[in-house]
């Protein structure tokens, strides 16, 4: 049974990390394949262009290829590939001295059983209502509620991610809400979908 067989989750990656450090390609091949889909849709999530989207997660992939020997095991490997892809995200919106509307498919769907048609079109409203009120957020704050809500990672992932304190994110998530409510009141979602 090979290494990667024996474990899982985390502890897989961490040994993907370790053997690409030691220029395995097929441990590299293995961390794209579970990465690069889940990057690539967090970077159009802040920077709404395919084509950026596109080469910034090869940029990313490629620091992950060649920085693989610096992930020090603190955190889990998942926090250390979106964080960098935070930052090379956040290069890019400097770049290009703005910050843009994005595009968010965040609003997780519902399994398909059971579901009436009425229901999956009121489904459908509510995200597309969901997409336009977080369009009017900063970056930072989209960033803290995509992480958040979407990539399912703690305060402290989020901390570690964006490079500052825990206290700083939660104020972020707080300032997120706040300014997320009264546009959905103003779009007639009313403040129980915050």
């Amino acid at each position: 049974m090979q290494p990667d067989e024996a474990v899982t989750g985390a502890e897989s990656e961490a040994l993907w990390l370790r053997r690409i450090a030691g220029g395995d390609r097929r441990a590299f091949e293995q961390l794209y394949h579970a990465y690069q889909r889940r990057v690539a849709a967090y970077l159009f999530r802040l920077l709404s262009d395919a084509d950026a989207v596109g080469e910034v997660t090869n940029d990313v992939m490629v620091t992950v290829w060649k920085e693989a020997k610096r992930f020090e095991g603190r955190s889990k490997p998942s926090t250390w590939i979106f964080g960098i892809a935070h930052h090379k995200a956040l290069s890019e919106l400097r770049r290009r001295g703005r910050y843009p509307v994005v595009d968010l498919d965040e609003a997780r769907e519902a399994p398909d059983g059971g579901e009436s048609p009425e229901a999956r079109m009121t489904r459908a409203e509510l995200r597309t209502t969901l997409k336009r009120a977080l369009q009017q957020l900063s970056a930072e704050h989209r960033a803290v509620i995509q992480l958040t809500f979407f990539q399912n990672l703690s305060y402290k992932e989020i901390a570690a991610i964006q490079g500052c304190p825990v206290n700083t994110v939660k104020t972020r998530m707080f300032h997120a809400k706040k300014k997320l409510q009264p546009i959905l009141e103003r779009m007639a979602i009313g403040s129980d979908s915050v």
